[in-house]
């Protein structure tokens, strides 16, 4: 089974923080555009999607309904 790429997958391979990676990937003016850029097209290369649940659990709205 193929493993998922994660945030700290991509920082380690490009020699950058995680958070670099986080805030390139949500394209913000912090980061350089070659930095950016780069980022962009290696999580596109392997096909980076984001840990739902984990996004979820940050905003604090899972929206699963529990039934008893």
């Amino acid at each position: 089974m193929k493993q998922k790429i994660t945030i700290k997958t991509i920082a380690k391979e490009l020699g950058v923080s995680t958070s670099t990676v986080s805030k390139a990937l949500k394209d913000s003016h912090e980061i350089s555009k070659e930095t950016k850029d780069k980022i962009q097209a290696y999580a596109n290369l392997y096909n980076y999607k984001p840990n739902n649940l984990a996004l979820q659990l940050r905003n604090q709205k899972t929206k699963v309904i529990g039934v008893i």
